[in-house]
């Protein structure tokens, strides 16, 4: 599977209703450092929701920039959810179905950096 299988595609819950599109993944570092690929990573989760331009610039997750753009961007940020992968049950003509609800998502956490 390639990233861009994922970005883009819609996510729906056990009951089939629409949770929103992926904007963005979490990577983890799965393996060690090699020759000049860098570290092996896995998949850990999606970001999911709706269209938010902030998210696009990666305001609520962790980007400062000065503070006008912060107030702008910031206000247009990233109402999503973050869905662990485990939860994915199906990845199908860019549909992807998850266990549960939206309802019982969490929301993106800042990544810290």
């Amino acid at each position: 599977m390639r990233l861009s299988d994922l970005l883009g595609a819609e996510v729906v819950d056990e009951h089939g209703r629409a949770v929103g599109k992926v904007h963005d993944v979490r990577l983890e570092q799965a393996g060690p450092e090699q020759a000049d690929l860098g570290p092996g990573l896995r998949v850990e989760g999606l970001i999911v929701g709706r269209p938010a331009l902030g998210a696009r610039f990666g305001f609520g997750r962790g980007v400062q920039g000065p503070w006008l753009l912060r107030l702008v961007f910031g206000s247009l940020g990233h109402d999503g959810h973050d869905v662990a992968w485990h939860r994915i049950r199906s990845i199908r003509d860019r549909r992807i179905r998850i266990a549960g609800t939206a309802d019982d998502l969490p929301t993106p956490q800042p990544s810290g950096d």
